[in-house]
C-alpha cells in the first residue's frame, strides 16, 4: 500500500507555521523538496538564527557573507516576522568585543512579538518602534544602559523582560568595564511589563528597576543589589508584586581559613589591574592555600594570577604550589601589548644563548645566579603584599625543572627573598643531578636578601645522577 502524503495536503499557512520552528538552515533546505516548498520558508512567522546549526559554515558563513545579517533581516519576505531568535555561540565569539552588533532598527519592529538574543551587542534602536513586542530576552549579551533603555521605551507593550549575564558597556569614549563596575544602572520598564527576570548581571554597581506594574520577579544575584531595594534610585516600587523567585549569592568569606584551588591553566584566573576592584575579594582570615595547575614557559600570566591571590590573602601563613609545565602548541602567550616588543627581543637573545650553552643544567655558576632582566615577574615585583611582609612562614613548591632559569625557579627565588618572616622553604623540582636541585641555591638567595636564615627542605628522586 502506497504511503499517503498527508503533509502536502496541508495549506501553505500551516506549513509556513511549522517551518518557523526549524533552525534556519533546516528551513532553507526544505526548498529542495519540490517547487511548492521553494518559497514557503520565507512565509514563516518565526526565524531561528543559531550559528551552531550552520555545520561547515560557522560564524562567517551566517553573519559575514552574502546575504549577511543585514540583508537577511531587511528582506521584504521577513517584514511580517512575529518571533525572532538570534544565537551566536561562544565558540565563534572568543572575546566579548567580537560580538556582532545588532541594530534594532534593522528588525521588523511593526510585527515582532518575541525577540530572543544571545551573544549579541544591542545597538541603539534609533527611530524604530516595537509596538507589538511582548517578550524581550537577552542572554550573554552586551548593551549600553542608554541603548537598552531606548529599546524598552520603544516597546510600550512589553510584558516580559529577561536579562541574563548581560554586560553593560559605556557609550562614553575611554570608559572601561572597570569604571562601569562602579556605576549603577536604572532601567525604567513600560507600564505594561508584568514579568522580569534578572540573572547574574554583576558587572555594575547594581541593576535596579523602575517597574511599577511588575507582578512576577525572578532574581539571581547579590542581596545588596536586589533590584527593588529601598535605597535604589527607583521612581515607583511595584504595588502588585505577587510572585518572586530569589537565588541570593554572597561574598561572605570572612571566616574561610583553608583554600585549595586546582586549575587547568593557572593564568586563566589572572585579573587585569584595572579590573581588580571589580573581581578581587579579600580572604582576611585565610591561613593556608594550595594552588595547582599548568603554567607556561612564558610565566607572565601565571605570575599575575599568583599576585592576585597574594593580594587577597593578607594573613596567609602557609602556601603550597603544585606546577605542571604546559608544552608545545597548547601554550597561549600572555603579554600586555606595551611589554611584547622588548619580550620578543629578549626571547631572541635567550635562543642565541641556548645555542652557546651546554645542555647540562650545572652550567649555571655555583652562586646560583639567574636572570632577572625579563618582565615575567613584574606583576609580583610591582607591589608589596601583606602576607609576605608579616605572615607567610612556610612555602612548598612542586614542579619539574626543565631548565635552571625557568619561571618557577625565578618565582622560588622571589619568594625566598621577599617573605620576611619565612621559616621553612620546601622545594621538589623533579629528577636531575643532585647538585642541580635548586634547594642548594635557596640559602644563598636568602642570605643575599639580608633576611633571617630559614630551614631549607628538598629532595631528589631515587636513582638521580650523582
Amino acid at each position: 500500500m502506497a504511503a499517503v502524503d498527508r503533509l502536502s495536503a496541508l495549506p501553505d499557512s500551516v506549513l509556513a507555521r511549522l517551518l518557523s520552528f526549524l533552525d534556519l538552515e533546516d528551513a532553507v533546505n526544505t526548498t529542495k523538496l519540490s517547487r511548492r516548498w521553494r518559497t514557503l520558508w520565507r512565509e514563516a512567522d518565526g526565524v531561528n538564527l543559531d550559528t551552531s546549526c550552520c555545520t561547515g559554515h560557522g560564524y562567517d558563513g551566517v553573519m559575514r557573507t552574502s546575504p549577511g545579517m543585514d540583508a537577511l533581516l531587511t528582506a521584504p519576505a521577513l517584514q511580517r516576522l512575529e518571533e525572532l531568535r538570534v544565537v551566536l555561540r561562544a565558540e565563534f565569539c572568543q572575546r566579548c568585543d567580537e560580538y556582532v552588533l545588532l541594530p534594532p532598527s534593522r528588525l521588523p519592529g511593526a510585527s515582532l512579538r518575541v525577540l530572543v538574543l544571545k551573544g549579541c551587542t544591542l545597538g541603539p534602536p534609533g527611530a524604530a518602534v516595537f509596538g507589538r513586542l511582548e517578550t524581550l530576552r537577552m542572554v550573554h549579551c552586551k548593551a549600553s544602559p542608554e541603548s537598552l533603555q531606548a529599546m524598552l521605551a520603544a516597546a510600550p507593550n512589553l510584558a516580559a523582560l529577561w536579562l541574563e549575564h548581560v554586560v553593560f558597556k559605556s557609550e562614553e569614549a575611554g570608559v572601561c568595564y572597570a569604571e562601569m563596575a562602579k556605576r549603577r544602572v536604572l532601567l525604567r520598564c513600560p507600564d505594561a511589563t508584568v514579568s522580569v527576570t534578572l540573572m547574574h548581571c554583576h558587572r555594575t554597581d547594581g541593576v535596579f528597576l523602575d517597574a511599577p506594574g511588575v507582578r512576577s520577579l525572578r532574581y539571581h544575584g547579590f542581596l545588596d543589589y536586589f533590584p527593588f531595594m529601598s535605597t535604589a534610585p527607583s521612581r515607583t516600587p511595584p504595588a502588585n508584586l505577587q510572585r518572586m523567585e530569589l537565588s541570593i549569592c554572597e561574598y561572605r568569606f570572612s571566616r574561610l581559613r583553608l583554600l585549595r584551588l586546582e586549575f587547568q591553566h593557572i593564568r586563566d584566573i589572572a585579573v587585569e589591574p584595572e579590573e581588580e576592584d571589580m573581581f578581587l575579594r579579600a580572604f582576611p582570615d585565610l591561613k593556608f592555600m594550595e594552588l595547582g595547575g599548568y603554567y607556561e614557559t612564558n610565566g607572565f600570566g601565571t605570575a599575575r594570577a599568583i599576585a592576585n591571590l597574594l593580594q587577597c590573602c593578607p594573613s596567609m601563613q602557609e602556601l603550597n604550589l603544585k606546577f605542571k609545565l604546559l608544552h608545545g602548541a597548547k601554550q597561549r602567550i600572555y603579554w600586555p601589548e606595551d611589554l611584547r616588543t622588548p619580550q620578543l627581543d629578549l626571547e631572541r637573545s635567550i635562543e642565541s644563548l641556548k645555542r652557546m650553552k651546554s645542555k647540562t643544567l650545572s652550567s649555571v655558576g655555583d652562586d646560583g645566579a639567574i636572570s632577572d632582566d625579563d618582565v615575567e615577574l613584574s606583576p609580583l615585583k610591582a607591589r608589596t603584599f601583606g602576607c609576605l611582609d608579616r605572615q607567610l612562614r612556610n612555602i612548598r613548591i612542586e614542579f619539574e625543572m626543565e631548565r635552571f632559569n625557568c619561571f618557577v625557579v625565578k618565582l622560588a627565588k622571589f619568594l625566598v627573598e621577599n617573605a620576611v618572616v619565612l621559616e621553612e622553604m620546601e622545594v621538589h623540582d623533579g629528577d636531575q643531578r643532585v647538585y642541580d636541585h635548586i634547594h642548594h641555591k635557596l640559602a644563598g638567595w636568602r642570605s643575599n636578601s639580608s633576611k633571617c636564615k630559614i630551614k631549607i627542605v628538598g629532595e631528589h628522586k631515587i636513582g638521580a645522577s650523582p
